[in-house]
């Protein structure tokens, strides 16, 4: 018997962008790129391999944004080749914060852009 695996839908925006990063844990550094984001959750494509259960820390660069974004608490959920799903566990108010105006703007844009 096969059991279905239970799938939670997401409470927060996610949005496709393309952002350079740097991801440090457990005696790694790697570089790679944001796909998707949202304050909670993160798909990136790096060049270091991790694997799920990873806590790691983000430096994240937001484009137009002149400082780094620092996430301290993320947790590797799934690995697929070079491409990770990331969990937010935790992060400051003041990161959280340009987080939530980046994906609101670009959610705006892409609104803005389509045509009726």
């Amino acid at each position: 018997m096969t059991m279905a695996k239970s799938h939670t839908a997401r409470s927060h925006s996610r949005v496709p962008v393309s952002c350079f990063l740097y991801y440090l844990g457990e005696g790694l550094v790697g570089t790679g790129k944001v796909c998707d984001l949202s304050v909670k959750g993160w798909r990136i494509e790096g060049d270091k391999p991790v694997t799920v259960g990873m806590k790691l820390t983000l430096r994240v660069f937001l484009p137009d944004e002149p400082k780094a974004i620092d996430v301290e608490g993320v947790t590797v959920q799934w690995v697929k080749d070079r491409v990770f799903g990331l969990e937010t566990v935790k992060m400051n108010a003041g990161a959280e914060a340009r987080i939530d105006r980046f994906v609101e703007s670009v959610v705006k844009s892409s609104e803005s852009s389509r045509v009726a």
